[in-house]
């Protein structure tokens, strides 16, 4: 189920000035919020979410900001804010995300994205759900946040792939597989017929998280137009809750083309 949020940017509060970085504290602000929902559902999607084989998934994802007019102050890594609006796309895979139950929940919220050296203040204007595309069992499309795949060397080091390496098609497909299982709570048994195709030349993105933090952890993650063959679950699932991993900090959420 998807959302598209309406905001209005408050500039007189804090200014217009947004770190590059800013994944974060959107997936902060919609803990928050849901905590304000539910404070029992909220506790219990930040402590375990979602469970299969030891993995914890936390099934929604959500899109960067989309605002017509931004400058980029290279100096001090800002985003310039020139319009007074932005919009923002949330999606679920929960069962508890009935469309009363969001819309309630983030109406009218007024919240700040930023850090120590600037911030902007948003307040939500209106939220309205959005309806789904219809599978075929082919989904073309862009990926509006970078795609995080990892893999462990022999060493146990952790290492950050492309959406093009040759084993990227094999991860995804196994995410979303997890994440059905996640959800349902048994194992995929559909349709394995699966293929990941890139359209265009990834583009690699750096995204810090929780930048000027000791906890401050840096990921390597690839924008990119692509072609997914998949089961229809399988496809919904990646709709619904994003491809590849950390899908709760904003990476892999897609758009389908023509939609």
């Amino acid at each position: 189920m998807r959302f598209k949020i309406s905001l209005s940017i408050d500039k007189a509060a804090h200014g217009n000035a947004l770190p590059f970085n800013y994944q974060y504290e959107i997936s902060a602000f919609i803990y928050h919020t849901l905590a304000k929902g539910d404070a029992v559902y909220a506790q219990w999607l930040h402590q375990n979410g979602f469970e299969t084989d030891g993995k914890k998934f936390r099934l929604f994802i959500f899109s960067p900001l989309s605002i017509d007019k931004i400058s980029i102050d290279k100096t001090n890594n800002r985003l310039l804010l020139l319009s007074d609006r932005a919009e923002l796309l949330i999606s679920f895979l929960t069962e508890r995300s009935t469309e009363e139950f969001v819309k309630g929940i983030f109406a009218e919220q007024l919240f700040t994205l930023g850090d120590r050296q600037s911030k902007v203040q948003f307040k939500v204007q209106g939220i309205e759900m959005l309806p789904p595309p219809r599978f075929d069992g082919v989904l073309t499309g862009n990926l509006l946040s970078p795609l995080c795949l990892s893999r462990k060397n022999e060493e146990g080091k952790l290492h950050y792939f492309s959406a093009a390496d040759p084993d990227a098609g094999r991860a995804i497909f196994n995410n979303l597989t997890n994440k059905y299982e996640a959800f349902y709570g048994k194992p995929f048994e559909g349709n394995n017929d699966f293929d990941w195709q890139t359209l265009d030349e990834p583009r690699t993105k750096l995204i810090t998280i929780k930048a000027g933090t000791p906890q401050k952890t840096r990921i390597r993650a690839s924008l990119c137009r692509f072609r997914l063959k998949a089961d229809n679950e399988l496809l919904r699932i990646g709709y619904e809750a994003g491809l590849g991993e950390k899908g709760s900090l904003g990476f892999g959420f897609l758009y389908p083309e023509g939609f």
